[in-house]
């Protein structure tokens, strides 16, 4: 297991405040290391947010018990959606850099319950690729 880093804060980051209390948050669940609370601009109706207490920046930054803390915490905060919510499926999505979307740069999962009819679609449609071309990128990343 990685070392956890030293505790951490940025006092310009949102979430670190909501974190230290300083902003208000309508709080889900709450441990040593993870905390969830409602998004004030949910997709659909139960959207929640799960992050490291821990500032980290995103996916790039954030260590391995953190990031093991929160996947567990997104999957509790999954079930009771499913389980008191009533949805049709759940989507978790998580973004970084504003290239890929990341707006509060603070590391958090997007926990969303998806309805059936609810307004999110897919934002493009995937292309096939032949495997010869595949095969180059798997290169690249191997």
């Amino acid at each position: 297991m990685q070392e956890r880093r030293s505790a951490s804060r940025d006092e310009k980051c949102v979430f670190c405040e909501i974190v230290a209390d300083r902003i208000p948050a309508a709080k889900i669940r709450e441990d040593a290391t993870t905390l969830a609370f409602m998004n004030i601009a949910p997709f659909t109706e139960g959207h929640v947010l799960v992050i490291p207490k821990r500032h980290s920046r995103n996916l790039l930054d954030i260590g391995a018990d953190d990031l093991r803390d929160v996947g567990l915490a997104a999957q509790d905060i999954a079930r009771r959606q499913r389980e008191r919510l009533g949805c049709a499926g759940i989507s978790v999505f998580q973004s970084n850099e504003p290239a890929g979307w990341q707006s509060v740069f603070h590391y958090h999962l997007h926990v969303v319950p998806r309805y059936v009819g609810d307004p999110l679609t897919v934002p493009i449609r995937p292309q096939m690729r032949e495997m010869a071309a595949l095969e180059l990128l798997a290169a690249k990343l191997r």
